[in-house]
């Protein structure tokens, strides 16, 4: 599998989970630190969306890799 194309995928998916996390008011859930909150909201984007990106990839591969177990190499 291509690098352009694993890197496409993470950057997909953090943005993906980005915006799912976007509505999620977490000043409400921490209201002294505003700021670490926008943080939080960027780092758990990040880590989710690398562990979705990673999900797919990591199926893409099974799926390519899966006609050769059935028929050997």
């Amino acid at each position: 599998m291509s690098p352009i194309f694993m890197l496409g995928v993470n950057i997909l998916s953090i943005y993906f989970c980005f915006w799912l996390l976007k509505p999620i008011n977490f000043a409400k859930i921490m209201p002294y630190t505003p700021q670490q909150a926008a943080l939080l909201k960027v780092v758990l984007s990040i880590v989710v969306g690398y562990l979705l990106a990673s999900f797919f990839i990591a199926i893409t591969n099974w799926i390519l890799d899966f006609p050769a177990t059935l028929l050997g190499k």
